[in-house]
């Protein structure tokens, strides 16, 4: 069963790899073969491929079928539908999930993931809504280490996005709640949890563990358990699954026991089984079926068929056909993080006890499970987040035990109580909150500590494959000496980082960022990011969705230079979330977004400065104040050699004379466009005076100011300009090499291409 469940994942994973979805004769040769081959081999496995592959194909056909026809993209939409999620609160507003119903317009999504700010009420569960909405395709940033947002969608089934400008209650019936009994069921007991807790730090844990809110938690406690490795404690893991299906199991076994000897048919194994399987359903139930409640779902059913036939199960045969399930269930649960580390940590566990016969006490035992899951993760954790706690071992051998038989057990009490008896369930509900908030310090305050993780740069393929190879061997029952060699090679595969440029070269990225900028340049061992994208209403910014994960990939640990060009907030948005997750050397800025103390100087004309043999400096602004804020921008000038790139903010017409009167830049090799290309910039002689090779817009797919402006874009274009924009390139990164020409840019959404990403429209 295990070589066909390796055969199934692999199957599904090419499927998920491919570019584009295979045609219909493409899947009837892989079949062929595949039969072919099993033939041959006298093998069941290539068929599982095949049939991985094809199956693959299906669910992601019909998913892509689901998503948002882009004619309807930005239009004002009138729908009606129900709520099909319990709605979470954004920094400024709520998301839901939302199944259209009645539309005037096209046929729509089945599910709509929808943004409400400041709603005039929080709708409930299952309720259905009259809403105006404004929808497009589910559209992430492209940049080098950065999440696959489309990707996600995709594998939620979320067919558009978007936000609601204005609704109306139509009510929730009971044909709703009959519909849809846990949705229902999950809202009723949030309700009850923040109507007994209140605003308390240990209110969205409780909900989390109660119900598997897990948008309930703050940033703030989402980023400490990430930085402890102990994120899987609010995910209701397998690990809470199987201990309330085994404390259901006990109790049931106990009854059992009573009622045999009042005369009752039955063992007390299979009255345990059954209560435990379905303990473990109802629970994984309430907490959104997620990947990890699946695997551990399917693994005690397993078990429970096999005790019930009166059979053995080995723990890799149940793993394996829990996987097959869940991914003929879902094919795409396979682009989820939650599949490979909720599989992964299993088959550490069991990979790493094979061999030993010896019987181990209670301490040693957990201890060798914490080192194997901590070593086995490893791979699966740089792949998904491109780092790894260097303190979840020790982190972990108190928060599980802690969190599995205490509070978790607690929290569940707490709330059925809380829901039978509203006062006495408050109190207990209080004080299960307080012993959250009194040992939290368990968690954040090895999350605060510098070091407590580390970040991993982009690996190269080689590189992936000596990890994985590494990885198991660490685990391995083999000689002490291989064991400390391959965690020698883990370690190495951590350090690793790809070659900076050379001395005298440069290299400038202008990431995707949406409406907003931010570029990175890169020298021999210096790095300066200029401008940090924009921050959102959801509370999040372009700092840490898309300029962070790109300095991790390059293995940057820190900035020398952040320079904010100017105060507008698409500049500046990320600036604060940045300085917070990278130590900075220095910042530079015209106006006041960044402070003005002894490490923040001014942007001024003159300014200059060289760093490993490449020249830096202020072309703008002069010493006169500018009368608007964009025409105050920084403009920097990098030379590399005979190579030049000219980052010019967001200055506007006036700005564009004064600095071609006072410091003309020259000839342009790599130029970041005025202002996302307005009418209100790029001037005909700016163009004419600099005449870049390529010219790089940064700009929103479909934005509120339709930039960038078609004229524009035909004035740079007839200076014989190659123009890029990011919504549709993604983040573009040139090579400045002082003794050869400058290569064609690495493209990201051209390096980067799956099935699943937009094609590109005109907005």
């Amino acid at each position: 069963m295990l070589y066909t469940a390796f055969g199934f994942l692999a199957g599904t994973c090419a499927l998920l790899l491919a570019p584009r979805l295979p045609s219909a004769p493409a899947l009837i040769v892989v079949t062929a073969v595949a039969i072919a081959a099993a033939w041959r081999l006298h093998s069941f496995v290539p068929i599982a491929f095949a049939a991985g592959f094809v199956l693959c194909r299906v669910d992601a056909a019909t998913r892509l079928d689901d998503r948002l026809d882009t004619a309807i993209e930005g239009q004002t939409l009138y729908v009606e539908g129900r709520v099909s999620s319990v709605p979470q609160a954004v920094a400024q507003g709520i998301r839901f999930r939302f199944q259209p119903l009645h539309a005037r317009e096209p046929r729509l999504p089945a599910t709509i993931e929808l943004t409400w700010y400041e709603p005039p009420w929080i709708p409930l569960p299952a309720e259905r809504l009259a809403l105006e909405l404004r929808l497009r395709r589910p559209r992430g940033f492209a940049n080098p280490g950065g999440s696959d947002y489309a990707a996600r969608m995709l594998r939620e089934g979320v067919g558009a996005t978007g936000y609601v400008r204005d609704g109306a209650r139509r009510g929730r019936g009971p044909f709703d709640v009959l519909a849809n009994p846990v949705l229902v069921a999950r809202g009723e007991i949030a309700q009850v949890i923040a109507d007994a807790l209140g605003r308390r730090a240990a209110t969205g844990i409780v909900a989390g563990l109660a119900v598997g809110l897990q948008d309930a938690l703050s940033p703030e406690q989402w980023r400490a358990l990430a930085r402890s490795g102990t994120s899987h404690l609010m995910a209701i893991s397998g690990m809470h699954i199987g201990m309330v299906a085994a404390l259901v199991a006990w109790c049931a076994a106990a009854i059992q026991r009573v009622r045999q000897r009042r005369g009752a048919l039955g063992t007390v194994r299979d009255a345990s089984v059954r209560a435990g399987v379905v303990a473990a359903i109802a629970y994984a139930a309430l907490a959104g079926w997620s990947v990890p409640t699946q695997r551990t779902v399917l693994m005690i059913s397993v078990l429970a068929v096999a005790l019930r036939a009166r059979r053995r199960a080995g723990a890799w045969d149940g793993l394996a056909l829990a996987a097959v399930a869940v991914l003929i269930a879902d094919p795409m649960s396979a682009l989820a993080p939650g599949f490979w580390l909720s599989f992964g940590a299993v088959a550490a566990i069991v990979f790493a006890a094979a061999g030993y016969v010896a019987k181990q006490g209670l301490l040693a035992g957990y201890g060798r499970v914490q080192v194997a899951v901590t070593i086995g993760l490893v791979p699966a954790l740089i792949g998904s987040f491109g780092s790894v706690s260097l303190v979840s071992a020790a982190v972990n051998l108190v928060a599980i035990p802690l969190y599995t038989l205490l509070i978790v057990p607690a929290v569940l009490l707490a709330t059925a109580l809380a829901i039978a008896v509203p006062a006495a369930g408050a109190a207990a509900l209080g004080g299960v909150a307080w012993l959250i908030e009194t040992t939290w310090m368990l968690i954040e305050a090895p999350a605060a500590w510098s070091w407590a993780t580390w970040s991993v740069a982009g690996l190269p393929l080689l590189a992936w494959c000596v990890l994985a190879a590494a990885t198991v061997a660490a685990l391995a029952p083999v000689p002490a000496a291989a064991r400390v060699a391959a965690c020698a090679v883990i370690v190495a595969a951590g350090a690793w980082r790809p070659a900076p440029p050379q001395p005298g070269e440069a290299r400038v990225a202008m990431l995707d960022v949406g409406q907003g900028l931010a570029v990175v340049v890169e020298t021999r061992g210096h790095v300066l990011v200029y401008d940090t994208g924009p921050a959102f209403r959801s509370g999040s910014d372009a700092g840490l969705l898309a300029v962070a994960p790109y300095l991790r990939h390059r293995g940057i640990r820190v900035i020398d230079l952040i320079v904010v060009s100017h105060d507008d907030s698409d500049h500046a948005g990320g600036a604060a979330s940045l300085m917070a997750t990278f130590p900075v050397r220095a910042g530079a800025a015209s106006g006041q977004a960044l402070g003005y103390d002894a490490d923040v100087i001014r942007c001024e004309r003159g300014g200059r400065w060289n760093w490993d043999g490449v020249e830096f400096e202020w072309l703008h602004p002069g010493p006169a104040h500018a009368r608007t804020d964009n025409d105050q921008s920084c403009v920097l000038r990098i030379r590399a050699g005979r190579h030049t790139a000219l980052l010019t903010g967001d200055i506007e017409g006036e700005g564009e004379r004064e600095l071609l009167a006072a410091a003309p830049p020259g000839s342009i090799d790599v130029l970041v466009v005025p202002h996302h290309g307005s009418r209100s910039s790029s001037s005909a002689s700016l163009v004419d005076a600099t005449r870049p090779r390529w010219a790089l817009i940064s700009c929103g797919y479909r934005n509120q100011w339709r930039f960038p402006a078609d004229a524009v874009v035909r004035r740079w274009q007839q200076a014989g300009s190659t123009v890029l924009l990011s919504w549709e390139s993604g983040a573009v990164e040139f090579e400045l090499r002082a003794d050869r020409d400058i290569a064609a840019p690495q493209v990201a959404r051209d390096v980067h291409v799956r099935f699943w990403h937009p094609t590109q429209v005109p907005p």
